[in-house]
């Protein structure tokens, strides 16, 4: 006993010698005291041959017993995590194997082995190291108690779905599952449109397996949990918060090992931490758009290099970070309705992979030269950008862009030569551009485009005559352009136009070149309310027309009878009211495709014999012309018709009682007053289902004095 109590003392000794010096800062747990073994046999023997280490890589050991021979420690393979084995060789006797490991930032368990072997008898033996994660000790359990802290936080009684907490959580709506360790564990959270109110609480920040948070179109108030950062899997975090929430990010904003996406709705970041986030370099999509973050963003947002979508509109920054040039990946930027930015970087140009850019309602003045070198650009919205005054001369080279919205760019005045070099264009709206006064000759040769708005370009004065050479469009608006006083007549070689619409210029005629546009299928020419506008012989002017299908053209002075409206086989709306047509009307001119037409406030005089025709017209309006005669039986055979208006004429008679067959009259769809009818209402007229509809008391029974039905009120 003696001899063996001498070489336990001398084990121990050993031991603290070692302890002391290379691992004095050790701190190791659960190795038990060196024991000598009653069996002496020579080999290698271990106290375990697992050892667990946690995240925080908190040193860890474990004990060997080296009987017969030296010996030395290796791992099988060099893992980086694993700094340091001490000692990595010994004598026979006991040692203390000491294990240095990288803290576990990662999302995954990892694990190393280490071989040992004794040089004299070449006896192997090996020991598993394994380190856990931050999340190993979060369970199915943690999910569910960290979930029903939520539930009573956000307002349960208006939630759209409540849940009932009786069932498993696999049972309640909102989550996703996934099997982790053989568990359901929740990765995916989805309550948008919820009705959540309430202050989020940090319990999420434990449901550690989370990878997508959406909570979009709630109302969260009060703090934004810090927790949040714990969530090293999560990939997409979409909240929508009240106005008055604030949030300075977390220092460790960096432990988001795994964030994607980070869209925030009504949350105030404050600017000066706004450079925790730019440490989250996995990120590929941010929205930020708070109308109370104000003022300079910060640099540093080039350390994101894999961000790939921006959107900051609605913000009140007043510059972006300067070295937002250098997010090489970027492809999607939103800057719309920042009206506190005023400014682009000079060297925009630099983000040459930049696909969509939109800053419609920016406070932008101007364009800087090299914008056009976003050679990546297909779709640029500028739209109601007010202050805007100029674009770059080198626009023209986004030979990419497909789709342009100029929409209520009031101060622009020109638009460069280079624009026409836009040949991928296919829409181009400049609408609103109050203060454009032409086009330039170039925009000829944007062949592709399908369809031009000049609306409301109150300061256009004519058309380039390049115009004749957009062979692609179909579509062509110049409404409210109240300076344009002509246009050139290469429009009428434009064979392939569709549409026309011409309401409230300052053209006083119809160019004569417009009869000949065979092919034009829908001309609106409306002029001013008050009435005035074009004026001319109709037929001269719409008779050679033969391909409408569609003519709008109230509020003018165009006079002539209707007769040619027989040489309009595919007219399916016509719209003349109050010109100054005449004669007699005659329906059976008027061809069958037709389902609207107005006619109201002219000269027409004659009867309503032949209306029967018009078996597909839904709406006629004949109201205040000079119509004759009673209302024909064959009324009846208009079974279409949810509007029939006949008031301010001069018809006699009665209502005859065909007219209960025009069962799609809609409310108050049927006008007679203010003629000349008289005598008794059909008993089947004033009983039938749909008469009080009509509202008679005052559509149907006013005539003109000395005249009025007998048998109503």
């Amino acid at each position: 006993m003696k001899k063996q109590n001498i070489l336990y003392f001398m084990i121990i000794s050993m031991l603290l010698t070692w302890m002391l010096s290379a691992c004095r800062d050790y701190t190791f747990e659960n190795i038990p005291d060196p024991v000598v073994p009653e069996d002496m046999t020579p080999g290698l023997k271990l106290t375990t041959d697992v050892v667990l280490v946690d995240a925080t890589a908190d040193p860890r050991g474990f004990e060997l017993r080296a009987i017969g021979g030296k010996w030395t420690i290796e791992p099988e393979r060099q893992e980086s995590w694993l700094k340091g084995l001490e000692p990595t060789s010994g004598d026979e006797g006991n040692a203390v194997i000491g294990i240095t490991l990288e803290r576990n930032d990662g999302m995954e368990e990892r694990s190393v082995k280490l071989i040992i072997r004794q040089e004299q008898t070449g006896v192997i033996d090996t020991v598993l190291v394994r380190q856990f994660t931050h999340e190993s000790k979060y369970t199915r359990e943690t999910d569910s108690l960290s979930l029903i802290v939520l539930y009573e936080e956000l307002n349960v009684e208006n939630w759209r779905s409540p849940w009932n907490l009786k069932q498993p959580i696999t049972g309640w709506s909102g989550l996703t599952f996934d099997e982790i360790n053989g568990e359901q564990r929740v990765v995916g959270i989805t309550f948008n449109d919820w009705q959540m109110k309430g202050e989020l609480p940090n319990e999420i920040g434990n449901l550690r397996e989370l990878k997508s948070i959406k909570m979009s179109g709630n109302s969260l108030t009060g703090r934004v949990p810090n927790g949040l950062v714990n969530l090293r899997k999560l990939e997409i975090l979409d909240i929508s918060f009240s106005e008055n929430v604030s949030w300075f990010l977390p220092e460790n904003m960096s432990d988001l090992k795994s964030l994607k996406e980070f869209k925030v709705g009504g949350l105030d970041i404050h600017l000066t931490s706004f450079d925790r986030l730019y440490k989250v370099e996995t990120l590929e999509a941010i929205a930020i758009t708070s109308s109370k973050i104000q003022g300079e963003l910060p640099d540093g947002i080039s350390s994101l290099t894999k961000l790939k979508n921006l959107n900051l509109g609605g913000t009140r920054i007043t510059s972006l970070p300067s070295d937002i040039t250098a997010l090489s990946e970027l492809l999607v930027l939103n800057i719309g309705r920042c009206s506190k930015l005023t400014s682009l970087p000079e060297n925009i140009g630099d983000l040459s992979q930049l696909e969509q850019l939109d800053m419609n309602n920016s406070g932008v003045e101007v364009l800087p030269e090299g914008f056009g070198r976003l050679a990546g650009l297909k779709t640029l919205n500028i739209s109601y950008c007010g202050a805007l005054k100029t674009l770059s001369q080198d626009f023209g080279n986004l030979r990419n862009v497909t789709s342009f919205n100029m929409t209520s760019c009031a101060a622009l005045v020109s638009l460069p030569e280079s624009f026409g070099d836009l040949v991928q264009l296919t829409s181009l709206s400049l609408s609103r551009c109050e203060s454009l006064v032409s086009l330039p000759e170039s925009i000829g040769k944007l062949t592709g485009l399908t369809s031009l708005d000049l609306s409301n370009c109150k300061s256009l004065q004519t058309l380039p005559s390049s115009i004749s050479k957009l062979s692609g469009i179909k579509e062509l608006s110049m409404s409210y352009c109240e300076s344009l006083s002509s246009l050139p007549e290469t429009v009428a070689d434009m064979k392939w136009l569709k549409k026309i619409v011409l309401t409230n210029t300052s053209l006083t005629s119809l160019p004569a070149f417009f009869s000949q546009m065979t092919s034009l299928e829908e001309l609106d020419i409306t002029g001013p309310y008050e009435g005035g506008g074009m004026q001319g012989d109709a037929a001269t002017l719409f008779a050679g027309m033969t391909g409408l299908k569609k003519l709008s053209a109230d509020y003018n002075s165009f006079s002539g009878d209707l007769a040619w409206i027989k040489n309009l086989p595919n007219l399916e709306v016509l719209k003349m009211n109050k010109n100054q047509l005449s004669g007699n009307i005659d329906f059976t001119n008027f061809g069958s495709k037709l389902t609207e037409i107005s006619l109201a406030e002219n000269l027409l005089t004659g009867t309503l014999k032949g209306i029967g025709n018009l078996t597909a017209v839904k709406k006629l309006d004949l109201n205040k012309n000079q119509l004759s005669g009673a209302l024909p039986s064959e009324v009846g055979a208009c079974t279409v018709m949810t509007n029939l208006n006949l008031k301010d004429n001069n018809l006699t008679g009665t209502i005859p009682v065909e007219v209960t067959q025009m069962m799609q009259l809609t409310w108050g769809g049927l006008g007679l007053s203010g003629n000349q009818m008289s005598g008794v209402i059909p008993s089947e007229v004033l009983s039938w289902s749909k008469w009080n509809n009509l509202s008679p008391t005052w559509n149907i029974y006013p005539q003109q004095e000395g005249y009025g039905f007998t048998n109503v009120p």
